[in-house]
């Protein structure tokens, strides 16, 4: 199994990372975590295959997290016909997302592939052949915001971390956290091949020394928050040393490792 961070900022874009978008490729199949813009360009630049995905796993409703879905949609029309892709998408934002895919002339029903909007809810959201998807809720946007409440709109603040099973290994992704590190207990609770962690809204020196003693084989940090990138990196490094047994990565855009 393969895993490439085609995007590891925060909520900006900087000179050197783009939005949040996570590749995981197994047997021929690709699956993202997340699509923040510009996904479609890094995966076609890192040379992988459009008619390869399967699936999309958007973590929360940010559009450093989702702002890709738009063209990674077109792209994916130039794929194989007969692909079957489908989009699981936080519940409250699936029939948004099938209107601004209807305004763009990308209505599913219209595209050259079979193309499911899939609301997440907690627990098990996904199950094919190779794979089977647990969405674990971690509190990031804080529940429903009253000014979105006010305005009618379908926000009910759901943020999801993922714990993929495939190939006799299990990787979690954290999503976005919340300072109290909600929904990382439950993920990290059983052994994990590996731990894709953000570190833009939580703290290292909070974090690290939380899942230190957790059965986890390896961590990869994403979604890098501005202090640790450039000379800021060896301090982030330096702590992960001080509080880590196991190996670690900080990721980069392009960075590939093996599972």
């Amino acid at each position: 199994m393969l895993i490439t961070t085609l995007g590891t900022s925060h909520g900006r874009h900087t000179m050197t990372r783009f939005n949040s978008s996570t590749l995981i490729e197994t047997d021929g199949t690709g699956y993202l975590v997340d699509c923040g813009e510009p996904v479609s360009a890094t995966l076609l630049r890192s040379g992988k295959e459009f008619a390869s995905l399967r699936a999309l796993f958007v973590t929360h409703l940010h559009a450093d997290h989702v702002g890709g879905l738009a063209q990674l949609t077109f792209m994916l029309g130039l794929g194989e016909k007969g692909q079957e892709v489908t989009y699981c998408i936080p519940a409250e934002g699936v029939d948004v997302i099938r209107h601004y895919l209807e305004a763009l002339y990308s209505a599913p029903e219209l595209l050259p592939y079979a193309l499911e909007l899939r609301g997440v809810e907690p627990g098990a959201c996904f199950e094919d052949d190779r794979l089977r998807v647990t969405a674990v809720p971690n509190g990031h946007l804080g529940g429903p915001d009253n000014s979105h409440a006010k305005l009618g709109l379908p926000n009910r603040g759901q943020s999801y971390g993922y714990l993929f099973e495939l190939e006799g290994k299990r990787i979690a992704f954290s999503g976005d956290l919340p300072r109290n590190l909600e929904g990382l207990q439950e993920l990290t609770a059983q052994p994990l091949d590996l731990l894709a962690m953000e570190m833009t809204h939580i703290k290292p020196e909070e974090a690290l020394p939380f899942i230190a003693d957790k059965p986890i084989k390896k961590l990869l940090l994403i979604h890098i928050h501005d202090p640790w990138h450039g000379a800021g990196e060896d301090v982030l490094r330096d702590m992960c040393f001080e509080y880590l047994d196991y190996p670690f990565i900080i990721g980069h855009d392009g960075t590939q490792l093996e599972v």
